[in-house]
């Protein structure tokens, strides 16, 4: 018995050998297969479809590509009809970066977005952001440090970006869960393209002296009519400060840099933030830029005498990291100590920014702050009564202090 066993374990094992190394386990070969690492859509041409191009690096290859299929359903169709025109497979195992074009997200962005929410591949810690132009275009963008475009992306929208308060950062889940919610609101962080400099002559258009090498690229249209490599004179930037508001899935309205650092300071994962504040001194203007220990904040929605009443409270220490006029010795060696004219300064400017970022989600229906979300849950027995019109009949409050560090 034991004899029998053995031979038919021998013979299980030669058998999965050569499946194994004939490849009859369905894998598909490496070589046919392209590593996604970016996802862009746009609205097509053609109305009611969508245009879909995707950052994939080949292996074995030294350069990465971008791939556009058009005038596609849905993204499903697209990611299908990467393979049938180009004879790659692609995977999106390491997706990692999900952009809407300008005019994709006039519409509700979900009935593209559902695709990646379904995808057993596609983390849903995959980040996602809005385009100032195209998806398509903001892929084929020269990264000056020779990232892949989408790579360069992903590191402005990085969590230690994040804590800075410069970047409003957004993922899949998290803006998923918004659109999802009571609220049915989110936002993502909007991408734009700057161009810094330029090879030619050894010449840049920001003033520096040499250029800096960029990710090579090539573009390949779902057509099969081939590949165009993209310019490589000029190097770009990527600037994510500014922050689109959605309600219902659709873009309504944009927080300027000013308001998404207020925003950021007030609401999201920051940890130091930094900020230009002005003031007068002896008859002139002076910028410092402060450096902004947050200690606590909190949003906190109550009844009083029947009408809703939202408060804002911030609590946080600064020092100066720089100023545009000469310092004595004394007061850069005093750096932690920030003149009390200068806090009281930083309090009403945050104060005024946060306060234009909530008229705007006033007028545009974006519950930015979860406002609906804290009435079902503290305030129940008002839920019904005041769900529709909070936005509007809520008093705000601003209760915003700022100490030196020392």
């Amino acid at each position: 018995m034991n004899k029998f066993w053995t031979r038919v374990l021998l013979i299980a094992a030669a058998a999965l050998f050569l499946l194994f190394f004939s490849n009859d386990f369905g894998l598909i070969n490496i070589q046919q297969t392209t590593i996604v690492t970016a996802i862009g859509i746009d609205r097509s041409q053609e109305e009611g479809k969508i245009d879909v191009s995707a950052q994939i690096a080949v292996p074995n290859e030294s350069k990465a590509s971008s791939v556009l299929v058009q005038g596609a359903e849905t993204v499903g169709e697209a990611i299908a009809e990467f393979n049938g025109k180009t004879g790659w497979y692609p995977t999106l195992v390491h997706c990692r970066l999900v952009l809407l074009g300008a005019e994709a997200v006039s519409e509700n962005v979900f009935a593209s977005l559902d695709y990646f929410l379904r995808s057993e591949f596609v983390e849903d810690s995959c980040l996602v952001a809005v385009c100032e132009t195209t998806a398509a275009e903001t892929l084929q963008a020269n990264s000056p440090v020779g990232d892949l475009p989408s790579s360069a992306i992903t590191k402005v929208l990085s969590s230690q970006a994040q804590k800075t308060g410069q970047v409003s950062v957004c993922n899949l889940r998290d803006f998923a869960k918004g659109y999802f919610s009571d609220s049915a609101s989110g936002y993502l962080p909007v991408i734009s393209v700057k161009k810094e400099a330029s090879k030619e002559g050894g010449n840049q258009s920001s003033g520096n002296s040499q250029g800096a090498d960029s990710a090579s690229g090539g573009s390949q249209s779902a057509d099969g009519s081939g590949a165009s490599a993209q310019s490589s004179n000029d190097s770009d930037v990527f600037d994510a400060s500014k922050t689109a508001l959605f309600f219902q899935g659709k873009r309504v309205a944009e927080l300027t840099a000013e308001e998404t650092l207020a925003f950021n300071l007030a609401d999201t994962k920051t940890d130091f933030a930094y900020g230009d504040i002005e003031v007068f001194e002896n008859g002139s203007k002076v910028t410092y830029n402060l450096k902004m220990k947050i200690g606590k904040k909190s949003m906190k929605l109550k009844f009083e005498d029947g009408v809703p009443v939202f408060t804002f409270r911030i609590r946080a220490k600064a020092q100066i990291s720089d100023a545009d006029k000469a310092s004595g010795i004394v007061e850069v060696a005093k750096t932690a100590l920030v003149p009390a004219h200068v806090l009281r300064a930083a309090e009403e400017m945050f104060r005024a920014q946060l306060q234009s970022a909530f008229e705007k989600t006033r007028e545009s229906g974006c519950d930015l702050f979860r406002l609906r979300q804290k009435l079902y849950r503290f305030c129940y027995p008002q839920y019904a009564s005041h769900r529709e019109t909070l936005l509007q009949d809520a008093r705000i409050f601003y209760d915003i202090r700022f100490d030196t560090l020392r």
